[in-house]
């Protein structure tokens, strides 16, 4: 597949080549030969030291930090770290009337003026106009005064809200350090002004999909490249003032990685390329499998990786670097169990038979409902795993409705079974509701028979259809019927949302070229509305999964069925 090469208009790149790293004491050995020692730590060990210090709170010896809070409070700095105001990056955040300023490795070390604060606090490009010196330039001995005493280097008081932390000199010595060299040099990815860019495709995705999902940055490109920007897509400036002025464009490149074969190779594929060169973060993506190799992939690389496509996401509730639409199956399955433990209302004695492929979809099908169900209900489940080409017959159905109980099925079963879910004996009383998915239905789903359509709920993760159609025009030729959800061009949908994402992120990245700062600035964004597919797409520190839920539905009569709601939005 072509390299594409869109052209994003992005920060200006001056302030990357400030960003030179500082220098490290050194201690020579008898032989002449030197170690670079920060307090009697190599610098890699100290910069581990160091970041568990700021991230968690914890000292070199293993012990809790003290902090001291609103002048004489002493407080436990693993509920109150550093990083839990500063943000991983340092470089602080803007929440309302709250501002958390930098403590970056540039700039603590540098002075700041009034002009710098005014654009700081409110990101205008104009406030060149303010004068003076807001604060000297840090060194080692202020920075050290500062985190004990709570005075800037002019010795003013730092705000009351900011915590002091008396460390002995060896602590001391070790933060100091690493703040040196927090977010002090561009992550990979961003070389000579061009910030370089991968998505990803797998094996088994159609070529209508791919291009679904690629469309939307091959027109960005054409858009960039004409100069016809939208103010969507024109960003900051560099935060330094001196820089406002300067009016140029970073180019941002984007590579296609292909993987081949099983997900087991995927490893060693996705190293091959990142050799090759580099990426500042992979966005979007799609995949047919599971997103598991990719996410550890870029845990370990700790690299950002935006809105994949995925149905089978990597379930993790501290993993940082990778960025999902939801939980996929996970998530309709937990819901599902939710339902039916809730205003669905299972009757007492009623036997529930949970059906599923033994195949990576439908194990992770099941897993999420088993969880959901088990902590709730200590009503058992009978359960029936069939394998990857085991045919669902008439004679199964038959089996499994042999009792006189009144039966619950939930079958977690694909497109390719739904020819056998029409032929289910749904006259028969003792079947009183059938639970499916409509992600592993697809299209199927709108072929279900009308006798099955009474008894089937299925899963639904999107907007209703009619409440898409207040947010995307219809499709051409679709006035007075029935919408599915293939006529809303879920990848396209999906692809167009990533990529303004994208555009609105690195506008908020003023020129700080960071990665852990590229996923904070999404984290800060304001929670989306108006996105035509999800009800809500939910932002916040550290949520990787911004829809919630799903919706539980039943399908009206005829070749164009209806969906109905039987639910609220569902959250497992």
């Amino acid at each position: 597949m072509n390299n594409i090469k869109p052209l994003i208009p992005a920060v200006i790149v001056s302030i990357v080549l400030l960003l030179m790293s500082q220098a490290i004491p050194t201690k020579s050995f008898a032989d002449g030969t030197a170690l670079n020692l920060i307090a009697g730590l190599s610098t890699e060990e100290a910069l581990r030291v160091g970041e568990r210090m700021y991230r968690e709170g914890v000292l070199s010896s293993g012990e809790a930090m003290q902090a001291i809070v609103q002048g004489d409070i002493p407080v436990d700095s693993r509920m109150f770290s550093c990083m839990s105001c500063h943000l991983r990056s340092g470089l602080g955040s803007l929440e309302g009337q709250v501002v958390t300023y930098p403590i970056d490795g540039i700039t603590l070390f540098k002075p700041i003026t009034n002009a710098w604060n005014m654009r700081w606090v409110s990101g205008s490009r104009y406030s060149k106009a303010a004068t003076g010196i807001l604060r000297s330039a840090y060194n080692d001995e202020t920075l050290a005064a500062a985190i004990r005493g709570g005075v800037n280097p002019d010795g003013k008081a730092l705000n009351y809200t900011m915590p002091r932390y008396p460390l002995n000199d060896r602590d001391m010595e070790i933060m100091v350090f690493y703040l040196r060299n927090l977010s002090a040099r561009p992550s990979p990815g961003v070389v000579d002004g061009d910030m370089r860019f991968a998505t990803i495709v797998t094996e088994g995705v159609s070529r209508e999909d791919i291009d679904a999902m690629l469309t939307p940055l091959k027109t960005m490109a054409g858009v960039s490249k004409s100069g016809n920007l939208s103010k969507m897509a024109r960003l900051a400036q560099a935060s330094d003032p001196d820089d406002l002025m300067n009016k140029g464009y970073v180019k941002a490149s984007l590579d296609v990685w292909e993987l081949q074969g099983s997900e087991d190779s995927w490893r060693s594929q996705l190293e091959s390329y990142y050799k090759k060169g580099p990426v500042f973060a992979l966005i979007g993506g799609i995949t047919k499998g599971s997103w598991s190799q990719i996410h550890k992939f870029c845990e370990e690389r700790k690299l950002p990786c935006i809105l994949p496509i995925t149905d089978l996401p990597e379930i993790s509730d501290s993993d940082w670097y990778t960025v999902y639409f939801s939980k996929g199956i996970y998530q309709e399955t937990g819901a599902a169990a939710r339902y039916l433990l809730g205003s669905g209302g299972i009757a007492e004695g009623v036997q529930i038979i949970e059906i599923y492929r033994d195949n990576e979809m439908g194990r992770a099908a099941a897993k999420s409902f088993d969880e959901a169900w088990e902590g709730a209900s200590d009503q058992k489940i009978q359960k029936v795993v069939l394998s990857q080409d085991e045919p669902v017959t008439d004679n199964l159905w038959k089996k499994l409705l042999v009792s006189n109980k009144d039966t619950v099925i939930v079958a977690w079963l694909g497109e390719k079974d739904a020819a056998s879910i029409k032929s289910l004996p749904a006259s028969d009383s003792k079947l009183k509701m059938i639970f499916m998915s409509s992600t592993l239905l697809g299209r199927e789903m709108y072929a279900l028979p009308d006798k099955i359509r009474k008894l089937a709920y299925i899963t639904y993760p999107y907007r209703l259809p009619e409440d898409i159609v207040r947010y995307q025009p219809l499709p051409a030729g679709s006035a007075g019927r029935n919408m599915t959800l293939a006529d809303y061009k879920v990848i396209r949908n999906k692809a167009n949302f990533n990529l303004m994402l994208l555009t609105k992120s690195i506008f908020m990245l003023k020129g700080y070229y960071l990665r852990d700062r590229f996923l904070e600035v999404t984290d800060m964004m304001k929670d989306e509305l108006m996105v035509p597919l999800y009800p809500r797409l939910s932002f916040g520190p550290g949520q990787r999964y911004l829809s919630k839920g799903c919706y539980i539905v039943q399908l009206g009569e005829g070749p164009q069925p209806k969906v109905i709601s039987k639910s609220d939005w569902v959250i497992p």
